[in-house]
């Protein structure tokens, strides 16, 4: 057992039985704490709106926005951090700061640049107002890395430097540490990677100076990938391998995923597919162990979010009937006054009546709207299968190439030790080598092979047929395929057994056979269809 074989072993045991004992209570836990911190937070909220106590009533909703932050519904989060924002409308508080940047960190996190830029603007231009310097330089960071999302880099770099002049004055390492890192990000969407380089070199610095582990191992993972990006294979490896180190010794999952990953694809340019494979493994398995734990996690916390509105809206509900009851019974009494006051209380049940109608309607909106939120989380989910359904196959590609170059060399090696004159020697030795090639052009492997791939890519031999002029051989569906995957032409030679320049040859001809234009590139007509 080599010494990937060993950690991934241990790594696999003690995750999975971490994640066996918490799933286990994890339900029952989860359910109990929202239960008590919803019911709570509600009963403290609806006892500051009636005191008319605006600044209590803001902390109130701030605290509800966590709550419902934490607990994956950003609706409600977004809402309750706005209605804070109303109340703080008129004041200097650096609350109104901080509820801000909350709501463009919710956006930002669902992809609603846009509206994040004009919530960490509106935090900005409050920062300046009241001369709140930690504020501007958080805000200044936030919309630089806005702007590096859209792709407008330039303008990301403006702000960010601008950050990092506000940070030095308040001789905040930490704030520091982040915003060179994200300076460093920028440079490396340029391709600028010993921009990059030293920019995460001085992010590195800075973290030195704090406890911040968790950014430590961030920011040494960049440092490798930096050079890995820039082609130096051997200075990005000890970087990648500290981050593991760490990561490993602090029990930190998330970072210790990543670090594996990169650690994979610099051992995969190093030519060591061996180790590069082992790692891809320890992070494909980590990976899974968190998605599906998360999963649980994030899932059982709506369904007892959801549990707790159902709770409160039944008892809201059973209040008005006992309300609605309680008129009825009025009315009755009523009656015997007199006509004209019957006719009277006739005309406030019916009014309570539908306004108890209307509010019972309300309730089960807001109970639509919580089941709503569940099934974008599972549609989530689905999302987060394909995309590791896309991993295996490119690491099936990585096997079916390493296997190939494997066979083949044992059977060049049998067809040297044919030339020896040998008694039955020869007669078996050719036999072997026959068996040999024949597994290495049996099928079996390239059906199981087109399985993956149409998993992932459904409709893609639908949409290539439609646009080929002649019909493709069952080589030139295999190219279009690994094209498609974004190999290059070394490693796609590998896989087919083949030389470069009859790739480039292949490709001409498979080129000619479909319908592109002239200009068009051939990978990029794939990547289309």
């Amino acid at each position: 057992m080599n010494f990937y074989k060993v950690i991934l072993f241990f790594l696999l045991l003690n995750v999975s039985n971490l994640y066996g004992q918490e799933v286990a209570t994890n339900y029952s836990s989860t359910q109990q704490s929202i239960d008590s911190t919803f019911f709570k937070l509600k009963d403290e909220l609806t006892s500051a709106i009636e005191q008319q106590n605006d600044s209590l009533t803001t902390i109130k909703h701030i605290e509800f926005a966590n709550f419902y932050n934490n607990s994956g519904a950003v609706n409600e989060a977004i809402l309750n951090y706005q209605k804070a924002s109303d109340l703080l409308q008129h004041t200097d508080d650096t609350l109104k700061v901080y509820v801000k940047l909350q709501i463009g960190s919710i956006n930002f996190f669902i992809k609603q640049f846009e509206i994040a830029k004009q919530a960490y603007l509106e935090a900005l231009q409050d920062s300046r107002a009241m001369d709140y310097t930690r504020g501007e330089a958080m805000a200044q960071s936030a919309l630089g890395s806005c702007f590096e999302k859209q792709g407008d880099f330039k303008q990301a770099l403006v702000h960010q430097q601008k950050s990092l002049t506000l940070f030095e004055r308040l001789n905040d390492y930490l704030g520091l540490a982040l915003v060179n890192e994200n300076i460093g990000s920028i440079y490396e969407d340029q391709f600028e990677f010993e921009k990059a380089y030293q920019a995460f070199q001085q992010a590195l610095t800075y973290v030195e100076k704090t406890n911040d582990v968790d950014r430590k191992i961030n920011i040494l993972n960049n440092l490798g990938d930096a050079n890995r990006k820039a082609g130096k294979y051997v200075d990005a490896l000890p970087y990648t391998e500290q981050a593991v180190k760490i990561a490993l010794e602090t029990s930190n999952s998330h970072q210790l995923e990543s670090a594996y990953k990169d650690l994979s694809k610099n051992y995969a340019f190093l030519k060591d597919y061996e180790k590069a494979y082992g790692a891809l493994v320890l992070s494909d398995s980590i990976h899974e162990e968190i998605l599906e734990l998360q999963n649980t996690r994030q899932v059982n916390a709506l369904q007892a979010l959801y549990d707790a509105k159902n709770k409160q809206s039944k008892i809201d509900l059973l209040l008005k009937e006992n309300q609605v009851k309680s008129a009825h019974e009025s009315m009755l009494l009523l009656a015997l006054v007199g006509l004209v006051l019957c006719a009277i209380g006739a005309y406030l049940y019916l009014k309570k009546r539908k306004e108890s109608a209307i509010k019972l309607q309300h309730y089960k909106q807001q109970v639509l709207k919580a089941d709503l939120e569940k099934k974008q989380l599972i549609e989530e989910n689905l999302q987060r299968e394909i995309e590791l359904k896309t991993t295996s196959l490119s690491k099936y590609s990585l096997h079916l190439a390493h296997k190939n170059k494997m066979l083949a060399d044992v059977a060049h090696t049998l067809k040297n030790l044919k030339g020896r004159k040998q008694m039955d020697v020869h007669s078996k030795l050719t036999s072997v080598v026959e068996l040999i090639n024949d597994d290495l052009s049996e099928k079996q492997e390239w059906e199981e092979f087109m399985g993956y791939f149409g998993q992932i890519h459904p409709s893609f031999f639908k949409n290539l047929e439609s646009k080929t002029l002649e019909e493709l051989s069952s080589s030139e569906m295999r190219l279009c395929m690994l094209l498609k995957l974004n190999l290059s032409s070394k490693e796609i030679a590998s896989i087919l057994r083949i030389t470069p320049d009859s790739i480039r040859i292949a490709r001409y001809r498979l080129r000619k056979k479909l319908a592109i234009n002239s200009g068009e590139k051939l990978t990029s007509f794939l990547h289309q269809l």
